[in-house]
């Protein structure tokens, strides 16, 4: 990751979230730099936002990541690496042993990983249900959560479900009547009965696709699966269900949308909604899709506010355009306020989008075409000239100003007229920014960056950033700041005295 407008004295916190808070794609790495340089530099601040992210953020890869990173700084206070080690111990099993395996790669305490590892697994063996369901969808997992950490198995139904044999290493059935019996004799059923089982024992959606070979064709079959899918389940398999012949059953077509109505009421994750809705291609199946976008964008808060998008229409600023559209479908959508999308070139051309989806606001601008000079002051002087009051501004550009006025010169008229600074958050999509960077530092005007370039833009986690903006430069820092950090015994809470004796870092 690049990291711009680095403060003398290192990283800023504003910095430190909006560098955090991306998506590397699985690249776990792309977070050292920044994640090892703010814990050395604002440990407790790296502890909060670790705590923040558990709930707030939408990037499973940081939440993985960043506890581990924490972890991998040696100065890194005991007391705070607790935090990190229970965030750790929140993952579902898929992601802890991601982060077991990202710890071993960082070098980061062995001791301390493996008996946070034998805690993690022996705590859930304490409830055989939810194991079961667990070793359902984690079954490779666990086997390699075990062997990593040398854990032997706490009973002869876990050795059997892992690895086909009781403790004694005799080869073994699983129980009739058992989850993984079911399981197991899924495709034997006819139809109806398949499906009552799928229902009763709400098997989770790929593991019966896997079990019931090319009888999840069969509609009852689809029918019983969408009914028993969980919201990311959905999301992440709409194209699937659209090859199963969703679109052409009104039955099936029914429960989908009942299902997008449930998940919509749910915590799913906004990312994989997004890249459902451009996978799918029916058009009835993508507005649905997008419908339950726009509900999961509705439930993000913290940004408040009017908001001016200034989007660089500029030549060669294609990929600007279309940022900047995503960065306004997202505000309208998160604000109460008013949001109005400006493009520019040397003139600009403004849209009021308050409330507005995505897709309108990608119809109403579908001519915008990337021409002509740079002068990102004239989007903002349009504001000023028409007495659109905001609270804060977007820029989505390469800060390539190269005519007149110029942004910095029009931000001091702007506070003439309106009598406050409001924060100016800039999306770098390419070249160095260096004008306006510069203009903005020479003029003390505060800026801060969510540097795009280099990578494959994210169109699906540009919501993460967006949802870090504030009308108070320092609101989100206090937001974070007032998350509380967890203990092991929080998380752990039958083994309080075992956890607070095996878990530390030494």
């Amino acid at each position: 990751m690049n990291v711009t407008m680095k403060h003398e004295h290192g990283l800023t916190k504003n910095q430190i979230i909006a560098e955090l808070s991306k998506s590397p794609h699985g690249k776990l790495t792309e977070y050292l730099t920044v994640g090892q340089a703010a814990t050395q530099e604002h440990p407790e601040f790296m502890a909060h936002l670790i705590a923040w992210d558990l709930f707030k953020g939408q990037v499973r890869d940081a939440k993985v990541a960043l506890p581990v990173i924490s972890l991998s700084v040696k100065e890194f206070p005991e007391e705070l690496a607790e935090n990190s080690l229970a965030h750790l111990a929140c993952l579902n099993p898929r992601e802890f042993l991601r982060a077991v395996r990202f710890s071993k790669d960082q070098h980061v305490r062995k001791q301390a990983i493996v008996r946070l590892a034998g805690l993690y697994l022996r705590q859930r063996e304490q409830n055989a249900a939810k194991w079961d369901r667990m070793a359902l969808q984690h079954r490779a997992v666990l086997k390699e959560l075990y062997a990593l950490t040398h854990t032997k198995p706490g009973s002869d139904h876990i050795n059997v479900v892992l690895y086909g044999r009781d403790l004694d290493k005799k080869k073994a059935s699983y129980p009739v009547g058992s989850l993984f019996h079911v399981l197991a004799t899924l495709k034997d059923l006819n139809p109806s009965e398949a499906a009552g089982m799928i229902m009763k024992f709400r098997i989770p959606f790929l593991m019966a696709m896997g079990a019931l070979g090319k009888k999840a064709q069969e509609p009852d079959l689809v029918l019983a699966l969408i009914k028993s899918m969980t919201p990311t389940e959905l999301t992440t398999n709409a194209k699937m269900l659209e090859r199963l012949g969703m679109k052409k059953n009104p039955a099936l077509r029914g429960a989908f949308d009942e299902a997008v109505g449930r998940a919509a009421k749910s915590g799913a994750n906004i990312l994989k909604t997004s890249v459902a809705a451009d996978t799918v291609e029916d058009e009835e199946l993508k507005e649905n899709l997008r419908g339950l976008q726009e509900k999961q964008i509705q439930k993000f808060s913290g940004v408040e506010g009017n908001w001016l998008v200034l989007g660089d229409k500029s030549g060669s600023m294609f990929q600007a355009i279309e940022v900047s559209r995503h960065v306004a479908g997202t505000l309208a959508k998160m604000v109460k306020g008013k949001v109005w999308l400006t493009f520019f070139d040397t003139t600009p051309q403004t849209l009021d989008v308050s409330g507005t989806a995505l897709d309108i606001i990608e119809k109403a601008t579908k001519y915008i075409m990337a021409q002509g000079n740079t002068s990102i002051g004239c989007g903002l002087q349009r504001a000023v000239d028409e007495r659109l009051e905001v609270d804060g501004i977007a820029i989505v550009s390469d800060g390539e100003e190269n005519s007149t006025p110029y942004f910095h010169q029009v931000y001091k008229a702007y506070y003439d007229v309106f009598g406050k600074q409001v924060p100016v958050y800039f999306y770098h999509v390419s070249g160095s920014g260096q004008p306006l960077i510069r203009n903005l530092s020479g003029a003390g005007i505060d800026l801060q960056v969510f540097d795009l370039r280099g990578q494959k833009l994210d169109y699906y986690s540009l919501p993460n950033l967006v949802k870090t903006m504030r009308t108070n430069r320092y609101s989100l820092i206090d937001e974070i700041m007032a998350s509380r950090l967890l203990k092991l015994s929080d998380v752990f809470k039958s083994q309080g005295k075992e956890v607070q004796t095996s878990a530390r870092l030494t």
